[in-house]
């Protein structure tokens, strides 16, 4: 049992970490979420099938954060501070001028998923930050996979429309 847990913690949770930092916006709660999920894995092992691992933990890091985020008292739409890894190790290896256009982007695009509502916000994580297959999507939303292909092009369409409106008011 410790060979298998130590396993799919090496093999999930960095993205578990990516999950909750994503959508807390904070380091220290996605930690904390994170050291959680993984001590409700230990102590559930024996009755994850194997193979249904990576929908599980995601459901529980998803719902750990969630219920973070019921509890804090500031208003709705928390701002996402990281976008992913990949976008943050190329900005770094750009010129001044393009760090800071690179920055401004995706300012706006964390902005614009922080005010999507759910299941549309952890939609865009799970699919397109975290590449995430539709399968397991479904499974960790408690959807079907159809809903996840319908929701994430809603989603999609919604984000699109949200940067367009912020470029136009920017240009405005």
């Amino acid at each position: 049992m410790r060979r298998r847990f130590e396993q799919l913690v090496d093999e999930h949770g960095p993205r578990l970490r990516q999950l909750a930092r994503a959508l807390l916006g904070r380091v220290d709660e996605a930690d904390d979420v994170v050291q959680d999920t993984l001590i409700k894995l230990w102590d559930h092992l024996p009755r994850v099938e194997v193979g249904s691992e990576l929908p599980w933990l995601l459901t529980c890091t998803r719902n750990a954060c969630l219920d973070r985020l019921r509890g804090r008292t500031r208003a709705r739409g928390v701002l996402l501070r990281m976008v992913g890894e990949r976008e943050a190790d190329t900005a770094m290896a750009e010129d001044p001028s393009e760090h800071a256009v690179a920055e401004r982007r995706r300012r706006m695009l964390r902005d614009a998923i922080a005010r999507l509502p759910e299941p549309a916000r952890s939609l865009l994580i799970l699919r397109d930050l975290q590449d995430v297959d539709v399968a397991a999507t479904a499974a960790t939303l408690e959807l079907s996979e159809n809903q996840v292909k319908v929701y994430t092009f809603r989603a999609r369409r919604k984000l699109r429309e949200l940067l367009e409106e912020e470029l136009h008011e920017q240009v405005a």
